[in-house]
Parts: structure tokens; C-alpha cells; sequence
């Protein structure tokens, strides 16, 4: 992996490491030669006016493509964003179907290039650091003024940018150097930016810290895996499942439920017209790792009726299970999607139905974010 990352030491050479002017000058960013973030000191940075790494300066420079930018502001931008107002790792942008659709296409007329356009400068200033918001403007300014054109040149420079800030963070040999990122799916737009596939994903939790490790499949680097840090992304999660018994917002009978990967969650039955809305009576973080046949003891030998207790985790090989067990008398069907990471959109899938006081597991191979269970009814 190192060698991989042999251009980019020339390219940090020519910048200076970041160096506060106060006494928050000592901070993780100057540990070693990466630049790992310190999230303590990008909160107060971002946040000051009179820093040169004020947020919405560092934004608007930014998007207006200023080359002059050096690696240690642009590291306050790409990774200033998770503590900013509205953070959201696993909020997927809306864009993106839309764009996908005008763009994923043999030929793509100007129109079609202009309507992505128009709808990708929207998405720019609702997410400045997201890469592939860029990847879809080079392209869709190359359909139009050309791959040479100033426009296309500019979109180049953001995506390159903020794939270097993740290059500069670690080597991603081992989770003590790994890359950190600040949503988990940027992991693979650093990855195809440097022609990786992977064949596996699993999650290692290490030292109070959450990484993405993914095997890869043979290139001329010799690269083997890569581990990112998603730490930012779980803290997020971790914050979002802290249940406030002021708060009833999750109480709510609905007839669906959306469950992220890394998540235990409980859910009440109430019938409702020949169905069965959920009411979340508890949600968590997990993040163990899943064994086929070796989960039983997830579960208690009799829980409360009418309720089913969810888990969905990786597994080893980086599988996504989701494991069930049920307290109803009744054997239920419903309906299943999942979302892969990195997509808006939810996708069909097949399921087995949940049995009374069994433990049921449903698997995938696929890179899955979310499982959705909908339309709980009485198995026929």
C-alpha cells in the first residue's frame, strides 16, 4: 500500500502542515506525516470567523475551484464536514437517482447533460465534499464544453482534492494507519479512483473505534486490504439511538421499519385491519460480528409477547445478516428491500417469513446499509 502512495508524499512535500496559532497548535494533525483528524479542534476551527478554516470560507473557496487551497484547509473542509449542523453519514443524497438516470447511458445528449447540470449544482452546495457530486459534473460538463474544458478541469481538481485528503489521513495497512472517511461510502470513491475491487467487507471494532476492512481482489500493487476509519459514522449512530424518554418520535406505529446495518432494534405489534403495524420500543448500536447457527444467544428464551427483536450486522466474509426471533403466536410474512451503500434507492428482496420463537437469519453478499421490513401480516 505504501508504494501506492508514493506520488502523493511529493505532493505533501509542497505543503505545510497545519499549525495553529494558539495553544491548540498540538493536535493529532501534526502526529506522524498523516494528517489525521482531530475532531475537538475541526469543531472549534470551522465554527471561528477569524480562523482561516472558518467552514463556510473554506466552502466557498471550494466551489469556486481556488487551486490555491492548501492540503491542510482542504483537510478542515473534507473532514470539518462531520461537524458541521445537519451531519448525516447515512442521510443519502436525493440527487442522485435523477442524475443517474440522465447519465448512465450509452449516448448523452446535451439536454440530458444540462438537465444533470442544473440538478448537480444544487447537489454541490447540499453536499461540497461528496466526491461522486463531482465524478457526474466532469462528465456531464465533458458532454457539454468538452473533457478539456475549464468546467470539466475544475470538477477534476474537487474530486482529486478530496481524494487526497483521505489519502493523506493514513496508508490503510492496519487500523492503527487506516484512512479515515468522513461518510462511509467515500471508501469506494477512493477505491476506484485507484482501480481497486474488493472482495469482501467486514467491520472491525478496535480500542473504542469502528473500521471498514475490505479484502481486495489482485492488482499490481500487491495491496491485499484496506482498512478505513467510519468512527465519525458510528458516533452518529450512537447519538441517534440514545432513546430520550422525552422523546416519542420513534414510538410511532408504522408499517414499515428501516433497520441500518450495526443495529439492534425491538419492535412492538399492534393489528391493524389484517396487518401488523411496528412501534420501535428499542433501538442500539451493535457491532459484533455474526456467525451462521451461532446466534441463539443474542436472544432471551421467552421475551414479551407480540414483539420481535431484530439484529442486522455483518457477518464474517462480509456478509449482511439479519437475524430475527419473534414472540407472537402467529407466523408472519412481510415484505423486504435493502439499500446498498452509496444508492437512494431501496431494492426488492426475498425472505423466508418469521416464525414464532425461532431464530430465523436472512443472508446477502451485497454491500447492504439498510434493510427495510414492511406490510408484517399473518403468514397463509
Amino acid at each position: 500500500m505504501k508504494k501506492l502512495f508514493l506520488f502523493l508524499v511529493a505532493f505533501f512535500a509542497f505543503c505545510n502542515i497545519m499549525v495553529a496559532q494558539d495553544n491548540e497548535a498540538d493536535t493529532a494533525m501534526e502526529s506522524m506525516h498523516f494528517l489525521v483528524p482531530d475532531y475537538d479542534f475541526l469543531a472549534r476551527q470551522t465554527a471561528d470567523k477569524s480562523s482561516p478554516y472558518y467552514y463556510p470560507t473554506l466552502v466557498k473557496r471550494f466551489l469556486a475551484a481556488d487551486t490555491t487551497l492548501g492540503l491542510e484547509e482542504l483537510h478542515c473542509l473534507y473532514y470539518g464536514s462531520v461537524v458541521q449542523e445537519g451531519y448525516d453519514p447515512y442521510g443519502h443524497p436525493a440527487y442522485e437517482s435523477e442524475v443517474r438516470e440522465l447519465l448512465n447511458k450509452e449516448n448523452v445528449s446535451k439536454k440530458e447533460a444540462k438537465k444533470a447540470l442544473k440538478i448537480l449544482d444544487k447537489a454541490m452546495k447540499e453536499y461540497p465534499t461528496e466526491p461522486k457530486v463531482y465524478l457526474y459534473r466532469h462528465y456531464a460538463n465533458s458532454v457539454l464544453y468538452g473533457d478539456k474544458s475549464d468546467q470539466a478541469r475544475d470538477d477534476a481538481f474537487r474530486y482529486v482534492m478530496l481524494i487526497q485528503v483521505i489519502g493523506a489521513s493514513g496508508d490503510g495497512d492496519a487500523v492503527e494507519s487506516a484512512f479515515h472517511v468522513a461518510i462511509p461510502w467515500h471508501a469506494y470513491s477512493f477505491m476506484n479512483y485507484y482501480g481497486f475491487s474488493m472482495t469482501s467487507q467486514s467491520l472491525v471494532n478496535d480500542n473504542g473505534q469502528s473500521f471498514d476492512m475490505y479484502e481486495i481482489k489482485d492488482n499490481k500493487y500487491g495491496v491485499e486490504k484496506i482498512y478505513f476509519n467510519i468512527t465519525p459514522s458510528f458516533n452518529y449512530l450512537n447519538k441517534m439511538f440514545t432513546l430520550d424518554d422525552d422523546d416519542d418520535t420513534d414510538n410511532e406505529p408504522a408499517e414499515r421499519i428501516d433497520i441500518n446495518v450495526g443495529t439492534k432494534v425491538v419492535v412492538k405489534l399492534k393489528e391493524s385491519r389484517g396487518t401488523y403495524l411496528m412501534t420501535v420500543v428499542d433501538k442500539q448500536p451493535f457491532n459484533d460480528t455474526l456467525q451462521l447457527g451461532a446466534n441463539s444467544d443474542l436472544f432471551p428464551g421467552d421475551g414479551e409477547e407480540n414483539t420481535i427483536i431484530f439484529y442486522c450486522a455483518r457477518a464474517e466474509g462480509g456478509k449482511i445478516f439479519l437475524v430475527m426471533k419473534s414472540f407472537c403466536k402467529e407466523m408472519l410474512s412481510y415484505d423486504s428491500f435493502f439499500r446498498l451503500e452509496g444508492s437512494a434507492d431501496f431494492v426488492s428482496t426475498s425472505n423466508d417469513g418469521i416464525f414464532s420463537k425461532v431464530v430465523g437469519t436472512e443472508i446477502w453478499s451485497d454491500p447492504i446499509a439498510t434493510i427495510r421490513v414492511s406490510n408484517l401480516r399473518p403468514m397463509k
